[in-house]
């Protein structure tokens, strides 16, 4: 009888479908996570994990002098651990392929917490539907090991809030201090968190579903287990405790980043964006069904909050208030802070969960109203079917038809089409395509030896996830004057480049994201 039990829950529809989804998105995973190149930053988040680890193990100094000293080691330690070592094509597949289960792993615990707000678990499917089939969030899962791993990190760190609010206890603030500080491990905006906490714990209390002493227990077991756990996850700061923290607050605060940042057609500084930058970002490279929806979703909680101001402290309210906390406190930090944006908004994707739970409530809202519509039943669900593919196929569709280059999308507020767009903002910034482009011309040149001019950084660094014998042929020089070819992702350089024999270009829509040329006769 147990065991029918178990198998009928399993094989509920709800539950069945959001087992298939997880089982598809990994095979997904598996078939794809070595088709992108190497990102801008890989190599030196690869050297920062390098330097922790050879602090950890041999004692090595040379982490203290590391200018990237502050980043968040936790996950590259982790990475340096669990990747394959050489040779350097091997060594980035496999780092690919653990940053892709880092973002897995925090699906599923968005599922988790999506089943603790609503019970009808077709709205866990659709939330993590969400969030797989948005383009960027996508890509930079198999790449991107700074912000991405901080994304899952948060999800399960809010989670752990979720739990300890739905039922307090000191085994649930244990969990709760835990994932607060892997988010700070894996990067320093997790301090965020301790706010957030503090302040439902002081809600809780409010409304009296909280002792005043147990919410000043529990505030302060958390306070000092996540100060505890975060010390021991951060190798810099055990020399000097107190100066590091300072220092690594005060840096990460106001990053020294100084390469400018093309935007609406200009280029400015990281530290002197203007305040829309954010918003403006996430509107034009979120699927614009999906901010609808969120839309719908903030406009019910807030219509709810104005017109029945008490019911922000029910407990109904509970995961809403979270949602708005998590979404807006990070960005108000940003602008008091003048902390410094770039690379379009990833380092603010661990908002985008919270953004999708809003999205989440403007579905269940659309869907009552179309229930409440006296519409037979087969029309019902035609309808709903043809919502869902209209939210969902074009996105697909997309997601598909670029592949891998998912980190260039847009949706259609940024521009009528994407040469437009390639000249309001930066589309590869990334330098993923210099992967295709490489492969590209070694096909083409059948030569031992060919001298190649790269515009970026990016160029020259994706030659390491080629075949050895491949990368050998390549010869990269420092003046264009002495190459064979001129390879350029057009980032910082909207316009064309100066050169007229094109052999190899990269497409996007109708605009280039990568272009190969020749620049002296090949004999």
């Amino acid at each position: 009888m147990a065991l029918r039990k178990i198998l009928g829950e399993f094989f509920q529809p709800p539950r069945l479908a959001v087992f298939l989804f997880f089982a598809a998105f990994f095979l997904v995973g598996q078939q794809v996570y070595d088709d992108y190149g190497i990102a801008w930053d890989e190599p030196t988040q690869l050297e920062i994990g390098k330097a922790n680890y050879r602090y950890l193990v041999k004692g090595d100094p040379s982490l203290l002098e590391m200018r990237d000293r502050y980043y968040g080691p936790l996950f590259e330690l982790f990475l340096v651990r669990v990747m394959v070592q050489v040779p350097s094509r091997e060594m980035y597949l496999s780092r690919h392929w653990w940053n892709f289960i880092a973002f897995f792993a925090g699906v599923v615990g968005f599922a988790i917490l999506l089943e603790r707000i609503y019970p009808r678990r077709w709205f866990v499917l659709l939330g993590c539907l969400f969030l797989v089939l948005t383009p960027r969030i996508f890509a930079d899962a198999f790449y991107n090991s700074k912000d991405i791993p901080f994304l899952s990190a948060t999800i399960w760190g809010m989670l752990a809030l979720i739990l300890y609010l739905q039922k307090p206890g000191l085994l649930r603030v244990g969990f709760l201090s835990l994932a607060s500080a892997i988010m700070v491990g894996i990067r320093l905006p997790g301090i965020f968190l301790t706010g957030v906490v503090l302040v439902l714990i002081g809600r809780e209390m409010m409304a009296h579903r909280l002792s005043f002493l147990s919410g000043v227990r529990d505030g302060l077991v958390y306070l000092i287990l996540s100060a505890g756990f975060t010390f021991a996850f951060y190798p810099v700061l055990w020399h000097d405790p107190l100066g590091e923290l300072g220092r690594t607050f005060e840096t990460m605060a106001r990053f020294p980043q100084y390469l400018p940042v093309f935007y609406l057609g200009q280029f400015l500084s990281p530290q002197s964006l203007p305040w829309h930058y954010l918003p403006v970002w996430m509107a034009i490279t979120i699927p614009i069904a999906y901010l609808f929806l969120a839309m719908i979703g903030g406009g019910v909680t807030l219509w709810k909050w104005v017109h029945h101001p008490r019911s922000v402290c029910y407990e109904a309210s509970t995961p809403w208030v979270l949602a708005a906390l998590w979404l807006f406190s990070p960005w108000i930090a940003v602008l008091l802070l003048h902390s410094a944006l770039y690379d379009g908004w990833r380092q603010m994707f661990f908002l985008y969960p919270a953004v999708i739970l809003f999205s989440v409530r403007g579905w269940e809202h659309l869907h009552k109203m179309i229930v409440r519509i006296n519409f037979s039943l087969i029309f019902q669900k035609v309808l709903i079917g043809g919502l869902l593919g209209v939210v969902f196929v074009p996105v697909t569709v997309w997601m598909v038809a670029f592949h891998p280059y998912q980190n260039v999308y847009f949706n259609r507020l940024a521009g009528r089409d994407m040469q437009t767009v390639k000249m309001r903002f930066d589309l590869d910034y990334w330098g993923l395509a210099y992967r295709e482009g490489l492969e590209s011309l070694l096909r083409l040149d059948a030569r031992g030896r060919i001298k190649v001019f790269a515009d970026t950084p990016a160029g020259v660094r994706n030659a390491a996830i080629l075949a050895t014998s491949e990368e050998h042929r390549l010869d990269f020089v420092d003046d264009p004057g002495e190459a064979d070819y001129f390879i350029g992702n057009y980032r910082w350089h909207p316009a064309d480049y100066p050169y007229s024999d094109e052999v190899v270009s990269i497409w996007v829509g109708n605009a280039k994201i990568l272009s190969v040329f020749r620049l002296t006769p090949i004999h």
